[in-house]
């Protein structure tokens, strides 16, 4: 829509234009034409900012390259720092501080107050040209002030360059509507924010922080506290943002204050170093007990002792997050997956799945001949050979004789007998014979009395008991 609004109005200043003769040199009334409409079209950078919805005040520009008389009033003229381009905003005039690709600066404390009402701050720049500030002090932070409430921040990475900082950024009490959106946040395995973002205090009501990347070190540092800390902060809506490394006490830390309607949505979390040994035993998210609000749509990679400890929220709804302690495919316990395998019978035994990391229940199993089979392979079973030993080995079937299956015929499991299933062959007739049969961690395996040719693809469905079950076929 604003792509479209911006055409619209660049053709109608083109408009007078249309059909205009462009006369000879001495036709003054024809080249005032085109000078009307050239002058029409250099708009100004507030004027594309404002179309594009982004500020409607003055533009203030910060490249720490600048070399001119700093009035911040073009690139030529920029100020060198953030603070600097602050002087020239005006509150509540949506006024928007621009910062160069590769603009850089170094933190000191307080290195920016963002502390009037309605200015943006946004820097240009993707991946190593991004606006750059470090952090080499242990009091070093920016902090969106009191009286700078509807602030925004926007793609500027904040990059430690010493062990210890308290904040990247502080929200101070009764800072209200603001937004930090696009930000990276970079620590490594010995440099680090000890809670990056903080929102401290009374009242610091209506905040957005989305789509951001707080990225941890891949080595081990256990000395970050939280990403996002933060007390007595209502309405604040965390989503989208991608969070990565140790956390002493969780990624996002409601501290001692309990909030109303907090929003926690649609985040990434992977807590810890990289590899399932190193993975933390902390939770994504802690928030007082009687903190209201929704957390849902979470996908969250750490190893408490029980996964709906991965996210602490007494007092709020719980909804759809994705919890995992291992690498590879996630089943979720509780849901329903299908998976299929093609068997041979050229020995007595072949794996139909390996399950591991828990049980699962097997509720419909069965089997079909695919390659015609050749010589007679005696009879055929299902059981398992458990990881945990002999004890819990198991006979899933009684034996069916299969003698030469043709193809299209069905191996299904019947009617209950003697705690075993008997195995039926059906030709080419269906098979949808309800089980329960108990699985845990081992091998389910197709057992003959004899050997042959062919092929038998099996299908099994089942149900996730356990967390970070893997069910491998084959």
């Amino acid at each position: 829509m604003r792509r479209f609004i911006t055409i619209c109005l660049v053709l109608l200043l083109c408009a007078p234009a249309v059909a205009t003769k462009i006369a000879d040199a001495d036709d003054s009334t024809a080249i005032a034409v085109v000078d009307t409409v050239v002058d029409a079209l250099a708009l100004t950078n507030a004027d594309i900012l404002a179309m594009a919805g982004v500020g409607t005040g003055n533009v203030w520009y910060v490249d720490s390259a600048a070399s001119g008389s700093g009035t911040a009033a073009d690139w030529t003229n920029a100020d060198v720092t953030i603070e600097l381009a602050l002087v020239h905003c005006t509150a509540n005039a949506g006024d928007v501080i621009v910062c160069a690709p590769y603009h850089a600066e170094t933190a000191s404390p307080g290195t920016f107050d963002l502390d009037l009402d309605g200015v943006k701050l946004i820097g240009l720049g993707e991946g190593d040209a991004m606006t750059t500030i470090t952090y080499d002090g242990a009091t070093d932070t920016c902090i969106l002030g009191a009286t700078g409430d509807g602030c925004t921040i926007r793609n500027i990475k904040f990059y430690t360059a010493t062990d210890n900082i308290a904040s990247a950024i502080v929200v101070e009490d009764g800072c209200t509507d603001y937004v930090i959106e696009d930000c990276v946040f970079e620590a490594t395995t010995t440099d680090e924010f000890l809670n990056t973002i903080y929102i401290h205090g009374t009242a610091a009501n209506n905040g957005i922080i989305r789509r951001n990347k707080f990225l941890g070190d891949s080595a081990e540092n256990s000395a970050p506290q939280a990403c996002i800390g933060f007390e007595d902060a209502h309405y604040l809506r965390i989503y989208d943002n991608l969070f990565t490394g140790d956390a002493a006490v969780a990624h996002i830390e409601n501290k001692t204050t309990a909030s109303n309607f907090v929003s926690i949505h649609d985040n990434e979390f992977h807590l810890g170093a990289i590899g399932d040994a190193k993975l933390d035993t902390t939770p994504a998210v802690t928030l007082v007990a009687t903190t209201t609000g929704f957390v849902y749509n979470n996908v969250i990679a750490t190893n408490v002792a029980n996964p709906p400890l991965s996210i602490v929220a007494d007092d709020c709804h719980v909804r759809n997050n994705i919890y995992s302690e291992v690498q590879g495919s996630y089943l979720e316990p509780g849901k329903i997956y299908s998976m299929s395998m093609t068997s041979v019978v050229t020995a007595t035994t072949d794996t139909i799945a390996t399950v591991a990391g828990g049980a699962i229940e097997i509720i419909s199993c069965f089997g079909q001949v695919t390659t015609i089979q050749a010589g007679d392979i005696g009879n055929l079973s299902v059981t398992l050979d458990a990881t945990a030993g002999a004890d819990y080995d198991a006979d899933f079937s009684i034996v069916v004789a299969a003698a030469n299956g043709m193809l299209g015929d069905v191996y299904t499991f019947a009617a209950v007998t003697n705690a075993e299933n008997a195995g039926v062959a059906q030709g080419n007739e269906n098979a949808g014979y309800p089980l329960s049969w108990f699985c845990p961690a081992g091998l389910l395996i197709q057992t003959t009395s004899s050997t042959g040719t062919g092929a038998i693809k099996w299908y099994i469905t089942f149900r996730v008991l356990d967390e970070g079950v893997t069910v491998t076929m084959g």
